[in-house]
This record gives structure tokens, sequence and C-alpha cells, in this order.
């Protein structure tokens, strides 16, 4: 956790390099309806309201839009974490609910990594950039959007509705995504897509194999191979393929696919 903070601090000390007229927030948390959400940093300016997610993660970042987990590959070893633009995502959703106002608000997300990381992702769509490069990326934005008065709705209404997050809080919200990420992968294992409930049905692509949602192209889930998720869902599969009633087969079958599956990363 220490580590994600410190990242945290580096990317505010970058971001006070920016003119007075972009108003910089750290480490918000939101509740609303008993769900809960933690923002790394939003910037509020004339240009658009920045919606910033930091990784400390170093090494090789590999990973695509719609995929659901991204790897990070250093000193021979292999990481898997959650794709941070699905999570930005959300962080842009629930803003949209709590900042509803009579003007549309243009929110920007971007995805920020430690300087050391060496970013090999397929993104066409978003914003993923290493820690010296965020400045340059939010400039790019200079056509004035929101008036004066806008601005300052949205710096007071960000006042009204956030806490600066304890460590008991930051518990609590870590359990509640704990709490969705085991009901997302129930629902994958059952060959279920977590964002619509559609059938996952194995595709081929251009870079190999993939599992997919059924409702594409209105549902773009996604299972990459090297996915731990989709070893689950293999398991599952074959499992139930072959009738396998014994923990001790099913973990046999496990060590077999996880195998496997270590040799596409």
């Amino acid at each position: 956790m220490w580590k994600g903070k410190y990242s945290e601090k580096l990317v505010h000390k970058e971001m006070l390099q920016l003119p007075d007229e972009y108003v910089i927030f750290n480490d918000l948390l939101f509740e609303s309806n008993g769900r809960s959400t933690q923002i790394d940093h939003i910037v509020v300016s004339p240009y658009g309201v920045f919606v910033i997610e930091t990784k400390g993660y170093k090494g090789w970042i590999l990973g695509g839009e719609n995929s659901e987990h991204w790897t990070q590959v250093i000193y021979k070893s292999k990481h898997q974490f959650y794709n941070p633009i699905k999570q930005n995502e959300g962080h842009v959703r629930f803003l949209r609910y709590m900042l509803k106002c009579s003007f549309d608000i243009p929110f920007v997300p971007i995805i920020v990594f430690d300087n050391s990381a060496d970013l090999k992702v397929h993104v066409q769509n978003h914003i993923v950039v290493n820690r010296y490069n965020l400045n340059y990326a939010i400039s790019q934005y200079r056509h004035a959007i929101l008036n004066s008065s806008q601005v300052n709705w949205i710096v007071n209404a960000i006042e009204k509705h956030y806490t600066i997050a304890s460590k008991q809080e930051i518990k609590r919200h870590k359990y509640n995504v704990h709490n969705r990420q085991y009901r997302a992968e129930t629902s994958i294992k059952q060959g279920v897509c977590p964002q619509c409930g559609g059938q996952l049905v194995l595709r081929q692509g251009r870079y190999g194999s993939f599992y997919g949602c059924s409702n594409y192209p209105n549902c773009k889930f996604t299972l990459n191979k090297g996915d731990k998720i989709l070893t689950l869902l293999r398991i599952s599969v074959i499992s139930n393929h072959l009738k396998l009633r014994s923990q001790w087969s099913k973990a046999f079958l496990v060590k077999i696919i996880e195998g496997i599956t270590m040799q596409w990363l």
C-alpha cells in the first residue's frame, strides 16, 4: 500500500507544475447508496475534468483496452492486476452520477505509471502514460469548454461530497471492491459475462484465441489468454466435460492448465 501512496505523491508533485487554472484534488473517497469509490486524483480546469488513476508498477506492462487484467513482467516474474482503464471508467461513471447538473462535464480519464515502466499496452481511445508525460498529456487539451462559474460549481460539488480516506474507510472500500470482484469471477467461472449476463464464447483474434461476450459489439468484455480467471474458466469447462468430481483430480488439472497458460505469456 505504501508504494501506491508514494506513487500518488510523486504524481501530485508533478502536477503542481501545472498553471493556477488547474484545481487539483488528491486521494478522494466518495460513498453513495452503500457503495464507495476511491479516486487517486481529479484535476478540474476550463479544458475538462481529468480523472487520474496512478499505478506504481515497474517493468513491462502488457494489456489491452478491453482486457479484464493487465500483466506486469519484472525480473522474470509475472503479476496480474485489474485493468486500470476499466477501473478508471468506473470512477468516471460515479462522477457523472454524482455531478449531475444542467451542463455537460467533459471527463478525461488518464492512467499514469511509474517512469521506469515500459508500457507495451494496446490502447487507442484512452490515455496511458508514464509520470513524466502526464502534464504534457493534460496540456494537449487547450480548448476551453467550461466557463469560470461552471468550474467553480464542479470544484464546490467535489468538496461537498468527498472525504479524505481514513485507514478504516480504505479497508471498508477494499472489502467492497473485493466483494464485487468475487461476484464477477463467480460469473466468469460459470461462463457468464460479468458485465451484461451474456455467454462467454471462444473467439479467434489477431493475437490468437480469447473468450468474448456473445453480445458483442454491444458488450466488449474479453478475457486474455494470460488472465488467471481464464484458467478457472477452462478448469470449469473441462472438469464438467470430463465429469471430474474429486478435488485431487481438479487440483491436478489446475497444474496442467496453469503450465500451459504460463507458456502462452
